[in-house]
């Protein structure tokens, strides 16, 4: 049997793999040291057990724990390779109010929309999250608007390329991040773009926080956000990759019959956690990605979509008090990609192994069984 797929896939713009670099606004180059880091202390947090309505904006306390002897990053399988993870550039001397322990208030209805703050969105490739940053970049003044947007991103998949990537993400040429959340105006709002190597969320998760207090502590608030797709609808339309990388269907899924080999690609719940500068470099199990990844969603992001963009959108405005401007689909794929049934059901069974059916279930039973 032959199955046809025929659908708008949303996926990452067109680029030769020879000629990939880096993409940024308002931030262009980094400096710094790259030194190599300790290994981060591993603890295992509880994964969220209660159940949320719809987008569920949530109230629970993130933590930094800051003490004499450096700082406990809760996390899985920590490369310690990553570049500025030194326990001394952990704790940012120029953040003023990032070392105190975050107590989120409780986001009520009624105190909506906020008057200040900084979107933080983290673009999973192909998941529409490109229809949602071109909607983003239409609030910004490249488009008119009056919100400051700042994004760098690179398409690099060595370690080297990413962690330069990342450097520069969070203290660039003109500061990255660490400036880009400082002195907002009483009512001003700014837009951050997170893509290819801007943040390894699972080894570098302390700079939600210290961004986050930050923001807070000038009485803004800091709205992280991302979208999700099915696990198999997603990893389907990356196929559409094959001929850029020169690659066959044998060997686009290779790396996901082992536990932490990097491949072209990778599932959603491997991007969530590591990005492109790793994939499961402790070789846990499954079960510890899917809890360590709701742990992440649950104490830094406070809109979560499976593949609903209107959802998402007016969320979002519902907390800014933005405009309300149309939403386009963008980078779509207008071709059809076609699979066998064994093709199918064995890429079903790698993403299961891998985490990403059970990831995904958990997420739409947290955040809402949204609609693709």
């Amino acid at each position: 049997m032959i199955y046809i797929l025929q659908w708008t896939a949303m996926g990452r713009a067109k680029t030769d793999p020879k000629k990939r670099g880096k993409q940024t606004t308002m931030v262009t180059a980094s400096s710094g040291s790259d030194n190599e880091a300790e290994k981060l202390k591993k603890t295992h947090i509880n994964p969220p057990t209660s159940s949320r309505y719809a987008l569920s904006i949530r109230n629970l306390p993130a933590i930094v724990f800051v003490g004499v002897y450096g700082l406990i990053c809760y996390q899985i399988g920590a490369s310690s390779r990553s570049t500025d993870l030194q326990w001394a550039e952990m704790v940012e001397p120029s953040l003023q109010h990032a070392h105190t322990t975050l107590q989120r208030a409780p986001i009520v209805d009624s105190d909506l929309p906020y008057r200040c703050g900084v979107v933080f969105f983290y673009h999973i490739p192909s998941t529409g999250g490109s229809t949602i940053n071109k909607w983003l970049i239409n609030f910004s003044p490249k488009s008119g608007g009056n919100v400051k947007y700042f994004t760098h991103w690179g398409s690099h998949h060595n370690i080297s390329g990413g962690e330069r990537v990342q450097h520069a993400f969070i203290y660039g040429e003109n500061g990255g991040m660490n400036e880009f959340v400082k002195e907002l105006e009483p009512n001003e709002w700014r837009i951050a773009h997170c893509h290819h190597n801007s943040l390894h969320l699972n080894e570098s998760e302390h700079y939600l926080d210290l961004w986050r207090s930050e923001v807070e502590a000038q009485g803004c608030h800091f709205l992280g956000n991302v979208m999700f797709r099915e696990s198999l609808s997603h990893s389907l339309s990356l196929y559409k990759h094959l001929d850029r990388y020169e690659s066959s269907k044998e060997e686009w899924t290779k790396h996901l019959y082992t536990k932490s080999e990097m491949g072209h690609w990778a599932t959603q719940l491997d991007f969530f956690l590591y990005n492109n500068l790793a994939r499961n470099p402790y070789a846990v199990s499954k079960q510890e990605k899917v809890r360590r990844a709701l742990d992440l969603l649950e104490k830094h992001f406070d809109i979560v979509t499976v593949g609903d963009h209107s959802r998402y959108k007016d969320t979002l405005l519902r907390m800014t008090g933005w405009e309300n401007k149309i939403m386009p689909r963008q980078n779509t794929y207008p071709g059809t990609l076609v699979f066998t049934k064994e093709e199918v059901e064995e890429l079903q069974k790698l993403l299961n192994e891998n985490g990403d059916i059970d990831f995904l279930y958990e997420v739409k039973k947290i955040y809402g069984n949204q609609n693709e």
